[in-house]
């Protein structure tokens, strides 16, 4: 697990350039569809404090679902 924080809008960054990268198309069209990385709060949600609201396609919802796992594993909670 990674030992920095990184904040919701980093968290953004990351999840968008992973999906332009395995899946193709813009991070900025990514980014559309990931839409915000929201923090949550830390004693309600102990394995991770943040969630995405995806929108798009069932596929793109796949593929978002997907690259959140993938970001989650690594980096389960965000900083702000």
């Amino acid at each position: 697990m990674a030992t920095y924080i990184h904040t919701p809008d980093e968290l953004g960054d990351l999840l968008t350039t992973l999906l332009a990268g395995a899946a193709g198309g813009t991070k900025e069209a990514w980014a559309e569809k990931v839409g915000v990385v929201e923090k949550l709060p830390i004693a309600m949600n102990v394995r991770s404090n943040w969630q995405v609201a995806p929108s798009g396609k069932a596929a793109d919802k796949k593929a978002i679902g997907q690259a959140v796992d993938i970001v989650r594993a690594q980096h389960p909670y965000v900083a702000g």
